[in-house]
């Protein structure tokens, strides 16, 4: 999982949100498939210059077996690798794609108005006050049982139950096996189920390479 938001304010003070992936994708689930050199041929991230941003991360290993699920599973005519090991090591959408855009946006994060690094993991683990510090950097006012209540409201077991009985908007339905689903484990260290020993000393060798500002190792 890979994600950021940015707000930029328009003539008219309104605030602007987007949600985005940030050219890091290569199959949408309606089935097209950007260029996926798009993302190593335009490393300049200056549109966001008057942007806030918020940048979601989590650890690469988690996210690479995430990210196989979504691109063969979640998708019109979706990829087909012959084994998650593939997947892992392909060059250009494997891991070590995940590495160059966490270091991208390291090496950009003075760009935007404003940078702020929220990882999967906290969310998890300390979910309310990670959602408190998120208000305070966008200037929200919010009363913590407010954020609290709708954290958990959010949970991805409820999240998940949502899903397969088709109740949230927006998401499209790819089958009710849990690995078509979006909301899918919403485990931290799931990779350790999902590969083999082969897979995670590759994936930890290419892990030295992720600047330590994101604190993932093996």
């Amino acid at each position: 999982m890979h994600m950021l938001s940015h707000l930029t304010t328009d003539t008219k003070s309104h605030i602007l949100v987007e949600a985005t992936h940030d050219m890091s994708e290569v199959i949408i689930e309606n089935g097209y498939r950007p260029d996926p050199d798009i993302l190593f041929n335009f490393p300049g991230r200056v549109r966001y210059r008057r942007s806030n941003v918020i940048f979601l991360v989590r650890d690469p290993r988690d996210v690479i077996v995430s990210h196989f699920h979504q691109v063969t599973k979640r998708a019109i005519d979706p990829f087909i690798f012959r084994s998650i090991s593939d997947f892992v090591r392909d060059e250009q959408l494997g891991f070590k794609r995940i590495i160059y855009f966490y270091n991208l946006w390291f090496r950009y994060k003075h760009i935007p108005n404003n940078f702020h690094l929220i990882k999967y993991e906290d969310l998890l683990n300390n979910g309310v006050f990670e959602l408190d510090r998120v208000c305070k950097f966008l200037g929200i006012k919010c009363d913590i049982s407010m954020i609290e209540d709708t954290y958990n409201k959010s949970s991805a077991s409820k999240m998940r139950d949502k899903e397969i009985k088709n109740q949230l908007e927006g998401f499209n339905n790819f089958g009710k096996n849990k690995n078509q689903l979006k909301v899918r484990k919403a485990k931290i260290g799931s990779y350790l189920e999902e590969l083999n020993d082969d897979d995670i000393a590759y994936c930890n060798i290419e892990l030295k390479h992720l600047d330590k500002f994101f604190n993932y190792s093996e």
